[in-house]
């Protein structure tokens, strides 16, 4: 069983949904099990070292495209700091701070460059924007968070770029990219230079991609296993491998209700997959047995695999409660119109008439500005500005004090694949309150026993839910007892046994 596993995905970012923390949560699962695996990524990210490290995962947990064309896989960390950087001709050029974020270049009283400082470093260079004579950007390089100049963008005068560069650690060319359209900013042709001594030309990023994953694989030991439905295509047409898996990490229909019925409509970013490149995947990974008997209902000739795609990998003290946070519910996720982010807001405004001082904390990364304006007004219309909070995207040590302090959890999406914070919640043996749809919620709650499980929609009865837990101190505990004797069911161990059938059959 020498197999190698690629987890392969777009990108892992600063603000990550439940797809990336799979693989982030797949990644730890499977070094814990000894097998060799890694998550490669697409995209070009400047910090991308730097934020993996927020996620307690190692450079030689995740390889990227780009890292491996510009060869630093495995390279020495390197703080540049503006100040005493080289880049900068001191003695013809003046450094001028302008906050904690930005300096400028001037060269005679003129401004010729500005520098943008690295997010979470103190004065180090993240990008450089090189001016000409009437103060528009001509030129950009950006640096790699541990310390190099990565790439060099040359833009019009209207701002768009016209043509990039991307270099290795010693500052040669390894990639260019052009921009020949004129109505969007997508790169037209990507040109891989003196790679292996030959130059190769490709129309896109996938197919880059795709030429980069039949580099690193291997016809005898590699698996991939893809999280991105976006990447179906590209997976599927790497020839040289052993075996190829597609992720499933949300229902499959565009209205979850129906994922069992004739008339259930696949989303369409799946269609690719079941119409046209099932035949080049060993297998489909779901969260749930209910998924998986949903969709071999339609297609009896897939193997379809179920496997939690989350696992709870450290214990925690279950959460207190006093009386600051005897009354506090949370929502943490992604805060997008199809996560019904209004119902929560209304299951407060109800709540509140029983318990005046109820607080709903509302955790993730938002759909857009416009989308929390109208939360906001949504929230002040109702009078709940005491009670109900918009958080931006939290982790590490943050996100656990605020599960910490969580008295109930709260989700009322229509959908899901498996719902990764009723999961997390269960270690902190808080009780929780969602819609029963299709999939995840009722593999987690236990209706009556470690949370309540409510008819999609139905506001007034999950409000009279979240009312019996935070007004009734006996049931509330009963319930977080139940709820961390469920956590054994989601455990790094019991994950990580499926994991292990799932790889003696690779």
């Amino acid at each position: 069983m020498n197999n190698i596993y690629y987890f392969i995905n777009e990108n892992i970012f600063t603000f990550n949904s439940g797809t990336e923390f799979s693989a982030m949560n797949r990644q730890k699962i499977f070094k814990k099990l000894n097998l060799k695996s890694k998550i490669i990524t697409r995209n070009y990210n400047q910090g991308l070292h730097q934020v993996i490290r927020n996620y307690n995962l190692s450079d030689d947990d995740v390889l990227n495209m780009y890292d491996y064309f510009q060869k630093v896989i495995d390279i020495p960390y390197h703080h540049e700091k503006l100040r005493y950087s080289k880049v900068i001709d001191k003695q013809h050029y003046k450094i001028v701070g302008i906050d904690n974020n930005k300096s400028v270049i001037t060269r005679h009283g003129n401004t010729v460059a500005e520098v943008n400082i690295f997010p979470g470093t103190i004065g180090e260079i993240g990008s450089i924007n090189y001016l000409d004579q009437f103060g528009n950007t001509s030129s950009r390089d950006i640096w790699d968070a541990r310390g190099f100049k990565s790439k060099t963008q040359y833009l019009h005068p209207d701002g768009r770029i016209g043509h990039e560069v991307i270099f290795d650690y010693q500052g040669n060319p390894v990639i260019e990219i052009t921009h020949m359209n004129k109505d969007n900013d997508f790169p037209t042709m990507f040109k891989l230079l003196n790679y292996k001594g030959h130059n190769f030309r490709f129309d896109n990023e996938d197919a880059l991609f795709n030429f980069f994953l039949r580099e690193i694989s291997d016809e005898n030991s590699t698996v991939l296993i893809n999280d991105r439905p976006t990447l179906t295509a590209v997976v599927a047409q790497v020839p040289n491998v052993k075996a190829r898996y597609q992720v499933l990490h949300n229902e499959h229909t565009v209205k979850p209700k129906l994922a069992d019925k004739p008339n259930g409509k696949l989303y369409p970013n799946l269609i690719p997959l079941f119409n046209q490149f099932s035949d080049q995947f060993n297998g489909i990974i779901v969260s749930t047995s209910q998924q998986k008997q949903d969709l071999n209902k339609f297609f009896p000739e897939l193997n379809v695999i179920a496997i939690a795609d989350t696992a709870i990998m450290h214990k925690h003290a279950p959460a207190t409660t006093n009386e600051k946070n005897r009354h506090e519910i949370t929502y943490l996720g992604r805060v997008f119109h199809d996560k019904h982010i209004d119902h929560l807001i209304k299951i407060t405004e109800d709540v509140k008439k029983v318990v005046p001082d109820v607080h709903m904390n509302v955790v993730g990364y938002f759909e857009s500005p416009a989308y929390k304006q109208e939360l906001d007004e949504q929230i002040k219309k109702a009078k709940l500005t005491n009670n109900v909070t918009l958080t931006d995207y939290r982790i590490g040590k943050d996100r656990d004090n605020i599960l910490a302090n969580t008295q109930v959890l709260l989700q009322t999406s229509f959908g899901e694949g498996l719902s990764m914070t009723l999961v997390q919640g269960l270690a902190y043996g808080i009780p929780a309150v969602a819609y029963d749809v299709n999939y995840g919620p009722n593999q987690i709650i236990d209706n009556g026993s470690n949370g309540y499980l409510i008819p999609a929609g139905d506001k007034k009865k999950a409000a009279k839910a979240v009312e019996n837990l935070i007004t009734n101190q006996d049931l509330h505990a009963k319930f977080s007892q139940a709820a961390l004797k469920k956590a054994a069911q989601f455990s790094a161990e019991r994950i990580g046994k499926q994991w292990q059938a799932f790889a003696k059959h690779c």
